[in-house]
């Protein structure tokens, strides 16, 4: 019986994890496409930033420590381009309702969105 309890605990914590896991994609997949609508590349920066910090929010993930980085170095308002962000999350195992005292994971995803070359053309 101890086993099995083991396994089932096991089966929940992997969800639980997997669940973070879709909450930072999902996060970083809307930075992405929020920066690649901006205009210049400090906009692009301060979208993909505020989209991912609601975005983590709204998933209830509560990351000790996250860092969002977007790279809008292609944007040009009437140019093709790509936007790219990535997104890492300090999750305690404990927040993960995984009984590990002061244990961490870290949580990281990238996502690459193409820029609308007519964006602010009137």
């Amino acid at each position: 019986m101890p086993a099995v309890l083991f396994v089932g605990l096991l089966i929940i914590a992997g969800a639980r994890v997997s669940s973070a896991q879709q909450a930072v994609d999902n996060a970083v997949a809307a930075a992405a496409r929020a920066a690649s609508i901006a205009r210049s590349p400090d906009a692009a920066q301060q979208a993909g930033t505020r989209v991912a910090r609601e975005r983590l929010d709204r998933e209830g993930l509560t990351c000790h420590t996250s860092s969002v980085s977007v790279d809008a170095s292609q944007i040009a308002v009437g140019r093709a381009g790509q936007v790219r962000a990535s997104l890492t999350c300090h999750v305690a195992l404990s927040d993960l309702a995984l009984p590990v005292p002061g244990g961490t994971d870290t949580i990281t995803s990238t996502f690459t969105s193409p820029t609308d070359p007519y964006r602010g053309i009137p």
